[in-house]
């Protein structure tokens, strides 16, 4: 795949924060764009975001559109791999720091892109291809089971919780499909409006587009409120529907000790633990995600060894879509599920080896969006080409998030057919 032409803009994320969009022309004269997310809740581990001092994106831009354009223009390049491989060796630096960990993922999405629209594939067709390596069954690409945001806290929500988000997970074998589930989610989060307006509390939406009361009285509070939802809405909690957390528990983590604002309690490791499990043992908790600091490594030892058979237990920022780090997990057994995010790693080859190593390895992987996101809705193919097996898109409700949901209703009709 040669390429042609390659230019970079800023463009506004979904928080109105500028980031970076790169378009790539290959001889072929298809073309392929990534517009890259950024984090509100960043692991310290993650590939740098290249910013001005003012927040701009002008040398990202600027390096994509000298630097990255002077060595890409006239090459031909035999893979995503030999792509994303030879942008790794230009920046040079173990988390992408000269040239920008953002910079190089808006031209590995782009190039992704690009090379599956001139081999006449859908880019989830394009993920099966390159993740296997080989000729690949399409019989086995599958929509995943999607962790539906409803109530956001932490960060996300203004503090209205400690916790940042609580979402619900449909069982899919009790709906006929993708859409059903998802249409059935939907009508949990309009219920849970109700149940919201009805205790006079209001009902607008947080950063990944879910809604975030700040008269909530507690964590614990919240999944009351989801409880009556999934009720009121016609299911049966536990049966139907389940429920997910992210406690971004790095977010109240300090001097060694968890601080809950919202509970008025500052807790030790263990202290934190006690409380999440007299919290867990009362509802229909499935997964948990980032309950303890990103360099707890004893306490997410300890926890995983108590309960990973009962709870999927999720590493976001303690990972980092780092294949590194997700080799201690495993070394360690600190984890039993690892969620993966684009822009944490900076390429879509490093993407893939994070997923590989994860499922190879018996754990489940969950192809996650980001605080700041875009229209771009590659996730969701990423999630179908790949073995993933989960999908954290957020709440129903800002077109940024609902691009990906889209896309998977869309996926499912041409897999279908």
């Amino acid at each position: 795949m040669k390429i042609q032409n390659i230019h970079a803009r800023e463009i506004l994320d979904s928080r109105g924060i500028p980031t970076i969009s790169t378009e790539i022309e290959l001889w072929s004269g298809d073309k392929g764009k990534g517009e890259v997310p950024s984090g509100a809740s960043t692991g310290t581990n993650e590939v740098l975001e290249l910013r001005d001092e003012d927040g701009h994106v002008s040398k990202a831009v600027e390096n994509v559109n000298t630097v990255i354009a002077e060595a890409l223009k006239e090459k031909d390049f035999t893979s995503q791999k030999e792509f994303d491989d030879f942008l790794i060796d230009l920046d040079g630096t173990a988390q992408k720091s000269k040239l920008g960990g953002n910079t190089i993922l808006s031209c590995s999405m782009a190039f992704c892109r690009a090379t599956a629209n001139s081999l006449g594939l859908q880019l989830y067709e394009y993920f099966g291809l390159i993740y296997s390596d080989k000729a690949y069954n399409p019989k086995t690409l599958r929509l995943p089971r999607p962790l539906i945001l409803v109530l956001e806290g932490g960060k996300h929500g203004d503090w209205s919780t400690d916790i940042q988000e609580y979402m619900v997970a449909p069982k899919m074998d009790k709906f006929n499909s993708f859409a059903d589930a998802f249409k059935a989610g939907t009508e949990i989060f309009h219920t849970i409006h109700d149940v919201l307006e009805a205790k006079g509390y209001s009902t607008g939406v947080g950063f990944e587009g879910a809604y975030a009361p700040k008269e909530i009285q507690s964590n614990k509070e919240a999944f009351d409120i989801i409880m009556e939802g999934i009720q009121k809405a016609g299911y049966k909690p536990g049966e139907d529907f389940e429920i997910a957390i992210d406690a971004a528990a790095s977010e109240f983590y300090k001097d060694g000790k968890y601080m809950l604002h919202r509970e008025n309690k500052v807790l030790t490791s263990d202290e934190w633990m006690a409380l999440q499990e007299e919290w867990y043992a009362q509802y229909p908790i499935f997964s948990v995600e980032d309950t303890f600091d990103q360099e707890d490594w004893n306490t997410w030892d300890a926890f995983t060894a108590k309960y990973g058979i009962k709870y999927q237990i999720v590493g976001d920022d303690l990972l980092t879509t780092n294949v590194l780090r997700i080799q201690r997990a495993i070394e360690e057994k600190s984890v039993n599920s690892v969620l993966i995010k684009l822009n944490q790693i900076g390429t879509v080859t490093e993407t893939l080896d994070a997923i590989r190593l994860s499922v190879d390895n018996n754990m489940t992987a969950i192809i996650s969006h980001r605080g700041g996101e875009t229209n771009d809705d590659m996730i969701a193919d990423l999630v179908v080409g790949t073995p993933a097996q989960q999908s954290k898109f957020g709440g129903p409700d800002r077109g940024e998030r609902l691009a990906k949901y889209n896309r998977l209703l869309e996926i499912e009709e041409m897999l279908s057919a």
